[in-house]
Order: structure tokens, then sequence, then C-alpha cells
């Protein structure tokens, strides 16, 4: 089964136009596998600068930042995938696994923005 899980907001951003900066960890545990997310940037973000990044944090693997999108800020639905490797690390080509969750939480950045800018998340995970 799909699930949208949030949304989190990033809080809002403050430090002057286009240097803005502000994050948020959530407190729901997801645990499935991360399909991608939906994203709806708030009061306008400067498409030119606004950097968002998302990681997975505080559960049983090691923080990961999953998503990262450099000067931008359009709503929509960002799919992830990481690459496979072999058992002798290296990279397998044309292939892609979905990125496991084991009771991570999302952790939302936005930078680079301007004040009171946000961003909200929904984290769209096969459970």
């Amino acid at each position: 089964m799909i699930e949208a899980i949030g949304p989190l907001n990033s809080g809002t951003t403050a430090g002057g136009a286009g240097v803005s900066t502000n994050n948020a960890t959530g407190t729901t545990a997801i645990t499935g596998e991360l399909l991608g997310f939906y994203l709806r940037f708030n009061d306008s973000p400067p498409a030119g600068t606004a950097d968002t990044t998302i990681q997975l944090t505080g559960g049983v693997l090691p923080t990961r930042t999953v998503l990262t999108i450099t000067n931008g800020a359009t709503d929509g639905f960002y799919p992830v995938r990481m690459g496979a490797v072999s058992t002798a690390n290296a990279a397998i080509t044309d292939s892609n696994v979905c990125i496991p969750l084991v009771r991570d939480y999302l952790k939302v950045t936005l930078a680079q923005a301007n004040d009171g800018d946000s961003v909200d998340v929904w984290a769209v995970v096969e459970v």
C-alpha cells in the first residue's frame, strides 16, 4: 500500500533576501520503501537561489541525504531512487532500487531563500 506521510514544514526562513535558511525534523518515524516526495513551496522562494535538502535521520540506518534540489522552487513530485551496486561495490549500469526506511525521521532544510519562505514536504512511501 502506498501512503503519503506529512506534511512536514521546513519552518519559516530568516536571515535576509537570498540567504535565509531554516530546517525542521519530523516527529513521525517512517518505515517502508521511499518512492519520493511531494513538495509545496510557500511564499515564493527565489527559484534562482533556493536550495532544498531532505535527509533521513534518527533511524536504525545512518543519516543520509536522499534529495537535494539546487536553485529551484517548483511544486511537484520528486521521485528518489538509488543506484544498485554489485557485491564488489561496482555500479550496476541502468539499475536503481528503492530507498529503505527503518524508523527514520525526515529533516527538511530550505536555504538561500528570502525571509518568510518555507516548504511543505510529504514522503510517499510503500508500506
